[in-house]
């Protein structure tokens, strides 16, 4: 059985394991306050966010690979693209961007 929590590499490196990262980015959005649609956020929601983010805004099917570690030709890219039911309802809306071009 295993155990959570960090565990040891043979290089002697540290690593977290999938689900800890998970269990922390759970705990991490809800102390912020900030919940999916009926639903916690996840890390696997994260990496599916980014990789619907990056597809919507036109990135190419290697660079949708390189951003998400996936190998060349990976089919596994298109499972990760989420359609967006309501996109005008967006609760990220209300996170300020800082756009450095208009900064005067």
């Amino acid at each position: 059985m295993r155990r959570p929590g960090p565990r040891l590499r043979p290089s002697g490196a540290f690593t977290l394991r999938p689900q800890v990262v998970n269990e922390r980015v759970k705990h991490w959005f809800v102390k912020a306050g900030l919940v999916g649609v009926g639903r916690p956020i996840t890390s696997h929601g994260l990496r599916a966010g980014a990789t619907t983010d990056l597809a919507q805004n036109k990135a190419t099917a290697r660079e949708l690979e390189k951003a998400g570690c996936w190998a060349e030709g990976s089919c596994v890219v298109q499972r990760y693209i989420r359609p967006v039911q309501d996109q005008e309802s967006s609760a990220f809306d209300k996170i300020p961007v800082h756009d450095s071009a208009n900064t005067g």
